[in-house]
């Protein structure tokens, strides 16, 4: 049995409805400060870090301290062999965002950077309980119904992490989280293509499935790799759905503010579609081979952009839109 101490945590809340919350301080293996110590050394792999160098050393640090959120909670899922473990490592994360403000105690040493983070930035907290409960969602074998249920699990899996990125960068929620929504679509859509055979090693299948029927795609087939025509179809399908909210958000960035805000994004942006074409390219056959960017070519893309981002800053007004971009 895990080991818990108590501590009463009184929240700040209206008198009316001030209340003791219990924050339970677990033992180290509910902790996991090993995964947290893994997230840290990852920071340099990830797409989150490309995004740094266009960032001022502030938002670098808040960036950095959201990106060890995010990879902590996603490693609790994809990581953790014991599920129940996973369900009571993610109830600590559900438990700290469960109120309307933080606690000013928490046990994991990201705590007092996350609510730092959250007062200065001025973030929604249930920005973070839709960010947790999409991981949730992955402890279980995942079944997408139709449509619809896809578009909200990319909303919970990538739309709230946009969201959470705006005041980040400097922006407005209120202005720009729809941007933020069609991004994060365009950019999940893209990891469900690419993940196709790690996700059916783990019994998740994020096609929808009415689609899947209508193309005449069984679960056997994602599960196994059964890349027959139908098949290509429906992936087909799937990226143009992703191409579509490419297009459309770089539409709603018109505005050379928003444009000139979001720039960290839009660097993210052009590492994510350039796996995107080269999904297509590859046929869809991410089952045999793993669709990835080298290090050449991502220093290729990154000086595009930069040299793009010059050219936007000369003329004032946002790039063509082209893929690839800046």
């Amino acid at each position: 049995m895990l080991a818990f101490a108590v501590m009463d945590v009184r929240i700040e809340l209206p008198e009316k409805e001030r209340e003791i919350r219990k924050i339970h301080y677990p033992d180290s293996q509910v902790l996991d400060l090993a995964g947290f110590s893994k997230a840290r050394e990852g920071i340099r792999e990830s797409n989150f870090s490309l995004a740094f160098r266009f960032l001022d050393s502030e938002a670098r640090k808040d960036l950095e301290t959201f990106y060890l959120f995010c990879r902590v909670v996603d490693d609790i899922v994809d990581e953790t062999a014991d599920k129940d473990l996973a369900r009571s490592r993610l109830g600590l994360w559900q438990d700290y965002f469960s109120g309307d403000s933080l606690p000013s105690a928490f046990p994991h040493p990201l705590g007092k950077d996350l609510r730092s983070l959250v007062q200065r930035r001025a973030i929604p907290l249930s920005l973070f309980r839709e960010i947790i409960s999409g991981m949730e969602a992955d402890l279980h074998p995942v079944r997408i119904a139709d449509t619809e249920a896809l578009e909200r699990y990319c909303y919970l899996a990538a739309g709230a992490v946009g969201r959470v990125c705006i005041p980040i960068f400097g922006g407005k929620i209120d202005s720009l989280g729809a941007y933020a929504d069609r991004l994060g679509e365009a950019f999940q859509l893209t990891n469900i293509l690419r993940d196709l055979k790690n996700d059916a090693q783990r019994n998740r299948i994020y096609l929808p499935a009415d689609r899947m029927r209508h193309h005449g795609v069984a679960e056997k087939d994602v599960l196994e790799g059964n890349l027959h025509p139908g098949f290509i179809r429906l992936l087909d399908e799937v990226w143009e759905r992703s191409e579509s909210d490419y297009r459309k958000a770089r539409e709603m960035l018109s505005d050379p503010e928003k444009w000139r805000i979001m720039q960290a994004a839009r660097v993210m942006e052009t590492f994510y579609r350039d796996i995107h074409r080269k999904i297509r390219e590859a046929g869809f056959d991410v089952y045999r081979r793993r669709i990835r960017l080298g290090p050449v070519r991502k220093g290729w893309l990154l000086m595009r952009f930069w040299m793009a981002s010059r050219l936007d800053r000369t003329s004032g007004r946002p790039s063509s839109g082209k893929p690839g971009d800046g």
